[in-house]
Formats: structure tokens, C-alpha cells, sequence
């Protein structure tokens, strides 16, 4: 399985120290009774090939009942949905699609073998294309290839009515005038998608409010540095903000530096109620009624 990623992301895994303990107690212990979606987890990558059933366990126990597998390319994106299909009960569900860092790999065969994926498992257990999107930081694909790229994503995300999970590292631009350019063919969805990991500012966040996107927060919201994105959820209609863990990425203080899982989702949540000024559990009821909306969760797709 293949999952590249920025090289401050990608390092091995196996040398982050696992904190001691089963679940680890924080404050959102007493709090158990609470739902929790984690709408971003790469629990497909080789960090957890290992342990993901105690992973999976953990995570249920801190009231993560739902997990989103997004694909970065073709392969990962068959293993995404394979770990949902081996793991019933488990509330996994999954999108299809290639990271812009593996965009110049999509060959017209590959982008036809992921519509055929989306097209067979729509539903079950495929909610969205993604992750998809544009990344100008690391330039590992040509850039007129990641548009071209993130272009017939968009187009096949509009052929199935499905939601969108899009990348976006300092291209917003681009990515703002491709979305343009195939809606301009054909309208948006009235829930389109969502920016995973939003780090932009007020301004574009009111843009991509405006047309119906979601926006993603994970575990950088409590670092001590957070200023930008604090500042965006304060701004952000309760409605349009869903969580995420991006594991085994971006782990949230107290436990930065090591693997991320989706069992932490409630301290992301916790920052979020500081920031909105409520009660932890009407952050985990709303942004899982969110999630719902977005992904069509415990929804029929026609």
C-alpha cells in the first residue's frame, strides 16, 4: 500500500512513542456517552498494520462512532475500502481519489478504475472523492498536471452527486478558480464538499462558506501557535465545521509527537467548545449532525 505524503508528515511512524495505557484519560472522559465523527483518518497507512483493531476499539470506547477513510491514489483508495468492508460494525466508511502529491501517476485508465470503484461501492462504504485538491508547497506532481487532475475529480464527484474532500496547500487560487471552472459547467451540489484541514484565512473561509463548503479542523487548533485558524471557527457558522484527526498525522496537544488516532477527536472537540464558548457535548452533537449532512451518513443513496 502507498501513501505519500509531505516529508514532515511521512516520517516513520514507528518511531513515535506510543503514550502508555490502553485509552488514555482526558478531559473528555466523562463525557463517554458523546458521538464523535472523525472525518479524516488515514487508518488504511502502514502506521497501524499492526494494531488497528485495538485502534478501532479505543476510538469506539471515546465515542468516535464513525471514521472517514480517504484515498490519496488508486491503490490506497482499494485499501480504504477493502479495511471498511473487513471491519462491519466498526463504522468505517471511506472516498475515493488521488492526493495532488500523486497526481502525475493518474494514468485515463487509473482515473477510469477509481469511477469504476466509486461507482461499485457508492454508498457502501464510499461516501466522497477525495482527497483531492491542489499543493503547491511541495510541488511533488507538475502543477498544470495537479489541476488537470483535481478538474476530472471535480467532474466525476458532479457525475455521481458525492462530496468533495479537498487538499489545498498555499493554492488557493487555483484551486478556487478550477472549482469555478467546473461549476461553470455544471452547478455545484448544494453541500459540495469540504476543505480538509483548513488553515486559510477569514476571507477565503467566507468564500468557500458562501458556496455551500464544509470546513475541517484537526489537532493543530491546540497547538500553542494557533492564531489564523482560532480566529476562522470563531467566525465559522456552527452548522459548516466538521473534525478531523488526519491520522497519523497532525496529533493534538497533550500527545503531539506521537501516532495520532481517531480516539482523540474529543480534544480537538474540546477546543472547538472553548473557542465557540459551550458545552463539550453540544460540540460532539453538532458536528456529528454536521458530518451527517456533508457525507450522507445513514442516508440511502439513490
Amino acid at each position: 500500500m502507498h501513501l505519500s505524503r509531505p516529508a514532515q508528515k511521512s516520517a516513520d511512524m514507528a518511531s513515535f512513542q506510543q503514550p502508555t495505557g490502553s485509552s488514555q484519560q482526558t478531559e473528555a472522559d466523562q463525557h463517554l456517552l458523546l458521538e464523535w465523527i472523525d472525518s479524516h483518518a488515514h487508518l488504511q497507512s502502514n502506521p497501524y498494520t499492526q494494531d488497528l483493531a485495538e485502534v478501532l476499539a479505543r476510538s469506539r470506547t471515546a465515542g468516535v462512532q464513525t471514521v472517514l477513510l480517504p484515498g490519496t491514489d488508486l491503490e490506497d483508495s482499494q485499501t480504504a475500502i477493502d479495511l471498511a468492508l473487513r471491519y462491519p460494525g466498526q463504522g468505517l466508511v471511506a472516498s475515493v481519489g488521488v492526493h495532488p502529491h500523486d497526481a502525475k501517476s493518474l494514468t485515463p485508465d487509473g482515473l477510469r478504475q477509481l469511477r469504476q470503484l466509486a461507482i461499485q461501492h457508492r454508498g457502501h462504504p464510499v461516501v466522497a472523492i477525495g482527497e483531492i485538491g491542489l499543493d503547491y508547497h511541495y510541488d511533488f506532481s507538475p502543477r498544470d498536471v495537479q489541476r488537470d487532475v483535481f478538474r476530472s475529480q471535480l467532474e466525476l464527484a458532479q457525475e455521481l452527486d458525492l462530496p468533495v474532500i479537498i487538499h489545498d496547500r498555499e493554492a488557493t487560487a487555483d484551486c478556487l478558480a478550477v472549482i469555478a471552472e467546473v461549476a461553470a459547467r455544471q452547478p455545484l451540489r448544494e453541500v459540495p464538499g469540504v476543505f480538509h484541514c483548513y488553515s486559510g484565512s477569514i476571507e477565503t473561509a467566507a468564500i468557500l462558506l458562501k458556496n455551500g463548503f464544509y470546513l475541517g479542523f484537526d489537532g493543530p487548533i491546540t497547538f500553542k501557535n494557533a492564531r489564523k485558524a482560532l480566529e476562522v471557527i470563531a467566525a465559522c457558522p456552527h452548522d459548516r465545521l466538521v473534525l478531523e484527526t488526519d491520522s497519523p498525522y497532525l496529533t493534538p496537544i497533550p500527545y503531539r509527537g506521537h501516532r495520532n488516532t481517531p480516539e482523540y477527536i474529543p480534544l480537538i472537540g474540546a477546543k472547538i467548545a472553548d473557542i465557540w464558548g459551550c458545552d463539550l457535548a453540544a460540540v460532539a452533537a453538532q458536528t456529528t449532525a454536521n458530518a451527517r449532512k456533508l457525507f450522507g451518513l445513514g442516508l440511502s443513496l439513490p
